[in-house]
């Protein structure tokens, strides 16, 4: 299975652009539906009669099964109309409300929609959730792993490719800590992330897979004078723009302008109404869908395919082979006490025994030098104190480094 996240969202991409031309738009026409002679009845909104956990910074919406003509949404606090700015879609059968600053939360709102029919207007109240709310502590973020559930996500680029995304990214897990290097009078964050499992309801970190320095810059080192730290909001996390390298079982990529985004409930149960984007470099991936077909294996396909051209991806690297992905709506639940293990290439090494594979990448001469793990040739071991289970043992604690060197890996 494909653990890399990276390499999934690439080749689902991949995957969308074959239904996006074999299955056509996925909205249905006019013409498909229901007697356009009828009255437009409501078939779904947000938020609805009587919620009381509607997210404080989310767009209020209402969906009927024909367009209705003449379709308003009013929203009051108190008897005092909130500002915003409504729009249409899906042919005129979704009408969208954007208050112009964001709900207070845990706040009572009245709605009211008009439009073209004897049950109109309909007016209900709701409530907004606690989201908005700051933390009372704000330490208490520190060292508590959340999973971002990209799968659930609404994806608006590429479109169409939610669908296949939560069937391509299985048990996969994307997880996330608030490290002890924030610091919160200076509203900067420190994220280390990592790549998990997620099994009958039971999240875990791939221990054999290196952790990401998500603020830590390209060394990977706090205080390297390249570290572009999330900026915090109580309690509103923004993260990024930042290019991450990643290397998984010998397949290097880089994600160039990465965001995410998200708030946090005031109880720390989870994080709601984030945003994840970025650009991958499509280069590296390549291989795993075309072997011979050269670097711009994915590129070529997409644009053969769909007409959409990659990007120029700048920076050291450059090239049109890069691909954005953007997601909204993304949420992450709480999924452990501790934070991520921070986790290096010299403590795969030394957990070869159970990390074969993975530590095996770091050794390309096949001779247990290692050589592509520099802090593991640092130390000075010998080339039997990784892999060899007799010898092993006894080494471990000068061999995987100091969590100090690591935590930020």
């Amino acid at each position: 299975m494909l653990r890399n996240l990276w390499t999934v969202l690439a080749l689902t991409f991949v995957a969308a652009t074959f239904v996006a031309v074999g299955c056509g738009p996925s909205g249905d026409d006019d013409d498909s539906g229901p007697d356009p002679a009828g009255s437009p009845v409501i078939t779904d909104l947000s938020p609805g009669p009587g919620d009381s956990d509607f997210f404080y910074q989310s767009d209020l919406w209402v969906e009927w099964n024909i367009a209705p003509e003449g379709a308003t949404y009013a929203l009051s606090m108190g008897g005092t109309a909130v500002a915003g700015t409504t729009a249409t879609k899906s042919s005129g059968r979704v009408l969208t409300f954007t208050p112009d600053a964001a709900l207070d939360p845990a706040a009572s709102y009245s709605s009211t929609v008009s439009w073209n029919s004897p049950d109109s207007p309909l007016t209900f109240d709701f409530q907004t959730g606690a989201y908005g709310n700051s933390l009372i502590t704000e330490n208490d973020l520190l060292n508590k792993t959340f999973n971002l559930d990209l799968a659930n996500a609404e994806f608006v680029e590429p479109p169409g490719v939610g669908p296949i995304l939560q069937s391509q990214i299985g048990d996969v897990a994307i997880l996330f800590s608030v490290t002890d290097d924030s610091n919160f009078s200076a509203n900067e964050l420190h994220i280390l992330g990592a790549v998990g499992t997620s099994e009958g309801g039971t999240v875990s970190q791939d221990l054999c897979g290196q952790t990401l320095g998500f603020t830590y810059g390209p060394d990977g080192a706090l205080g390297g004078g390249d570290d572009v730290p999330a900026s915090w909001n109580n309690p509103v996390m923004e993260m990024g723009p930042t290019n991450l390298s990643l290397n998984f079982q010998g397949i290097e990529a880089t994600i160039q302008d990465l965001n995410i985004t998200g708030t946090f409930h005031p109880d720390l149960t989870d994080m709601r109404g984030g945003t994840f984007s970025g650009r991958i470099d499509t280069r590296p991936l390549a291989p795993e869908l075309d072997p011979e077909g050269g670097e711009g294996a994915i590129c070529d396909l997409v644009v053969e395919t769909v007409g959409v051209k990659c990007e120029e991806c700048g920076g050291d690297n450059p090239g049109v082979f890069c691909l954005s992905i953007v997601a909204e709506n993304v949420n992450a639940d709480r999924v452990a006490e501790t934070g991520v293990e921070p986790r290096a290439c010299e403590d795969i090494i030394a957990d070869a025994a159970t990390c074969p594979d993975e530590a095996a990448v770091f050794d390309p001469a096949a001779d247990l030098s290692y050589t592509d793990c520099p802090a593991w040739s640092a130390t000075g071991d010998d080339d039997d104190s990784a892999g060899d289970d007799d010898d092993s043992a006894g080494d471990d604690d000068d061999s995987a480094g100091d969590d100090d060197d690591s935590a930020s890996q």
